[in-house]
């Protein structure tokens, strides 16, 4: 009895570690565009290298920039999560995670404008122990993931005409993640216990193309081409070992196994985006970004005795609006609003990994006094989770559901 009960919260625990097949760009990221639903591509601010590049030709001073610190609050629930003994069990979680999203330079060099940058676009850390119990058995989950992405990069921008800019921006992206799963399961006489541990190290290289085209005043066309992602290195270690004390019918056993530089990838597929931006008044802009990620099949880990474990990433589209109001001599409200959709196609099975549909608002306020920008925004998110139940028979798919919330703080110096 117990071993089933094994099978069944280590399916749930695996199926949560690998659902995160990318919803691209979900938190809210930058100096502006993380307070204007990350519609960013039209945006004349430091965080032009990462959304537009050509955008840097439009800023007439250079600037340093600690660009949309973030404090992220998070909560995950389901209910149920699993079938524990013919009985249903809830799941809930919660964390606080501070990022510092970036620091940008930008300045002039000789007919070109320019731009160095460290960015931090998502750094997500997750920790949890819950005890479960239910016909008897008594289980007990204690987790931990770790995931963040750091961007060294440069950009590039040159004017063609006078309202015709184009962009390059050229990042070496290191991708780091760590997950730990312990379960521990007893019925009084019989206990079993497993461990996951699996820690991964990629350092890809990606390039953004960016262009902006202003055919009136009033009006501002954009357009960013996000490159795939180039592995240059990267390697997985994964450790897995399962303890059972055996029972009065059967002898305790252990297995272990460790892998060590396994081959190992984060491939991000090639990723487009049109933007614009439209000024009815000197007061008003109002932004728009549509973004498509394209579809791809590529392998994330491959090994002789672990496997290979390829992604299957679907076509997946984005949308952020914005409003930004002039209300007074320097002082802006900004309010914005995104969708994002996963890359991940809709479970079938509860073998199948859980697929999650961000929806979010976001708003802030920025004034600016001498030489300093001040930015300070909130923001909320939310999907409604589809996964299934784990070992629910017949198979029924969970009320499940991850909230997002939290604070931005940004600064930019003008040099």
């Amino acid at each position: 009895m117990v071993k089933h009960g094994v099978v069944l919260v280590v399916l749930v625990v695996a199926a949560r570690a690998e659902a995160d097949i990318d919803n691209r760009g979900f938190l809210p990221f930058g100096e502006r565009a993380a307070m204007l639903g990350n519609a960013g591509t039209t945006s004349a601010y430091g965080e032009a290298v990462y959304y537009n590049p050509a955008n840097l030709t439009r800023i007439d001073h250079a600037s340093l920039s600690v660009a949309a610190s973030t404090y992220l609050k998070f909560d995950v629930d389901a209910n149920p999560a699993l079938v524990l003994a013919g009985q249903d069990e809830p799941f809930s979680a919660s964390g606080f995670v501070p990022i510092p999203a970036g620091v940008i330079s930008t300045y002039k060099l000789g007919g070109f404008s320019a731009a160095t940058a460290i960015l931090v676009p998502e750094a997500l850390d997750f920790k949890n122990r819950s005890t479960l119990t239910g016909g008897g058995i008594t289980a007990t989950l204690l987790q931990q993931e770790q995931k963040e992405s750091l961007w060294l990069g440069a950009g590039l921008a040159h004017p063609l005409a006078d309202n015709l800019s184009i962009g390059l921006s050229l990042f070496a992206i290191r991708t780091k993640e760590g997950a730990i799963n312990y379960t521990r399961l007893t019925d009084g006489v019989e206990t079993v216990e497993v461990i996951s541990n699996e820690d991964t190290s990629v350092i890809s290289a990606s390039a953004v193309l960016g262009v902006y085209w202003e055919p009136a005043p009033e009006l501002g066309l954009a357009l960013r081409v996000q490159s795939p992602t180039v592995r240059l290195v990267g390697t997985t270690d994964l450790y897995n070992s399962s303890v059972d004390t055996g029972n009065a019918t059967q002898a305790p056993s252990a297995t272990e196994q460790t892998i060590e530089g396994a081959h190992a990838a984060r491939p991000l597929p090639l990723d487009l985006t049109l933007g614009v931006s439209w000024r009815p008044s000197p007061k008003l802009e109002l932004v728009a970004d549509v973004g498509l990620q394209m579809p791809e099949k590529a392998t994330e880990l491959e090994d002789p005795v672990a496997g290979t474990r390829v992604t299957d990433a679907k076509l997946a589209p984005r949308v952020g609006v914005g409003a930004d109001i002039t209300v007074g001599d320097k002082k802006w409200i900004r309010l914005g609003a995104m969708i994002n959709r996963s890359a991940v196609a809709s479970p079938k099975t509860e073998a199948d990994p859980s697929r999650d549909d961000y929806y979010g608002l976001t708003g802030g306020f920025a004034f600016q006094k001498n030489r300093t920008l001040t930015s300070i925004g909130l923001f909320g998110l939310q999907s409604n989770t589809d996964t299934f139940v784990g070992g629910a028979d017949p198979p029924r798919k969970a009320d499940a559901r991850v909230r997002l919330y939290g604070a931005m703080l940004s600064f930019t110096y003008r040099l």
